[in-house]
């Protein structure tokens, strides 16, 4: 191989590995949007093909050997076919962005990208038969036809709509983004006007290394700065929830029923100050854990709150416990959270005396379901998109805790004067 080839084979070699490295970085880390990550993971395989395509192309370039003829074929077309199919990718990956920041609910330009990818390829499959961008001389090395400028071209105007469109959109980018973003759309530009000019060096594909590169940089910084933004809202929501449940008005309560409990039952007083120090200690103990907890702990703490609201209420509040599946985690106060929002706004609200909440836990197809309904006043669930609402903010806020920390979703189905249910679902790793 001449010193050339030396170089480029090196490059290209070295931009697979890291695509590769880039790739399991991705798909190990917990990253917080998962759609962002495959669609970044496509579009490095992707790059990591083109290289290796490339390489490959370099270094059989000149060698007159059977395997020399069909490597030298095979690796072109691959790297002009994925040098092609980078255009959709990025523009579906830029395109996701916009529409999550911005909320514009269609961003249509990927589709002309797919449209001028087609269109390449179409070209390329042609030239297989009929040659008129590239061929093959005796000794198997690469020739330029008439036409051979043609992908070049079809790229370029790809990634010139593709950069229109980040210019529109982008002051809904962050800083990081818009370079990551600009850089990987102009060095390649910049690249494939080069390649039209001066044949015999793979800028287009160099550029792409050293774009891919500062791309995955951004999608790191990114992540990187949305775990110190949900690690300040945990601070703020351990703050909301540590005056949520340990409120005066429920240390006044269990006071009160503690003292009546000493006057008229002195065991059952004992009793439920042990109950009511498992709840205190039992809540601090969650409020100092940044992950999430085993079920069974956050049932300790459900079982305290609910015997020492029994003590208050007497029969007027019947509670029903269904436990068959206890192998799952979930963020802390979850349940408790939708426990007490049952008796507070549901039961109390309607003021029975044959109040009912029921907590059901069971596992199927995959799912840890988790299932809390009382028999209360019910309400009207477009109450929850409302932000001034303040009544079912707990729901709202367990809602996004479940969805960031495992993944989980949270259903609420409600009936005025009949009830609410809510469902959660953690779905097994």
């Amino acid at each position: 191989m001449s010193t050339l080839q030396y170089i480029h084979f090196s490059i290209e070699l070295w931009g697979a590995l890291f695509c590769f490295i880039a790739i399991v970085v991705i798909f190990i880390n917990k990253h917080f949007d998962k759609k962002a990550s495959y669609l970044l993971i496509a579009l490095m395989l992707n790059s990591q093909l083109l290289m290796i395509g490339d390489a490959l192309a370099w270094y059989y370039r000149g060698d007159p050997s059977i395997t020399g003829y069909y490597v030298v074929r095979i690796a072109n077309f691959a790297a002009f076919f994925f040098g092609l199919f980078t255009m959709p990718l990025i523009a579906e990956y830029i395109t996701y962005i916009i529409k999550r920041r911005s909320g514009v609910i269609r961003v249509y330009w990927s589709h002309f990208e797919w449209l001028l990818f087609l269109i390449g390829t179409i070209f390329l499959v042609i030239n297989i038969f009929y040659r008129f961008i590239y061929t093959f001389d005796e000794t198997n090395t690469y020739q330029r036809l008439t036409f051979g400028v043609l992908p070049g071209v079809i790229a370029a105007i790809g990634i010139f709509t593709t950069l229109g469109v980040v210019i529109e959109y982008i002051k809904y980018l962050r800083t990081y983004e818009k370079i990551a973003s600009i850089v990987y759309l102009v060095f390649p530009l910049i690249a494939v006007i080069l390649q039209s000019l001066l044949y015999g060096v793979s800028f287009t594909y160099i550029s792409i290394v050293i774009s891919t590169f500062i791309l995955f940089i951004s999608f790191e910084i990114d992540n990187a700065r949305y775990s110190i933004e949900k690690e300040r809202q945990h601070v703020e929501d351990s703050i909301r929830l540590f005056n949520k449940q340990i409120h005066p008005h429920f240390l006044f309560n269990s006071l009160l029923v503690i003292k009546y409990l000493c006057r008229k039952a002195p065991d059952e007083a004992a009793k439920a100050v042990d109950e009511f120090a498992g709840y205190m200690r039992n809540s601090t103990d969650l409020m100092n854990t940044n992950d999430c907890v085993p079920v069974e702990q956050e049932l300790q703490l459900v079982k305290h709150y609910t015997y020492m609201q029994k003590k208050r209420f007497g029969d007027n509040i019947k509670y029903e416990f269904d436990i068959q599946d206890t192998d799952f985690k979930l963020p802390p106060f979850t349940i408790q959270t939708m426990v007490e929002n049952a008796i507070e706004h549901g039961i109390k609200a309607k003021q029975t005396k044959d109040g009912l909440v029921s907590v059901k836990i069971y596992f199927n197809d995959g799912v840890h379901y988790i299932v809390i309904s009382d028999n209360g006043v019910g309400f009207d669930t477009s109450a929850l998109s409302d932000e001034n609402d303040r009544v079912h903010v707990g729901i709202n806020n367990s809602a996004q805790r479940l969805k960031l920390m495992c993944d989980g979703e949270l259903d609420i189905k409600s009936e005025i004067d009949v009830g609410t249910t809510v469902t959660i679902k953690i779905f097994e790793n």
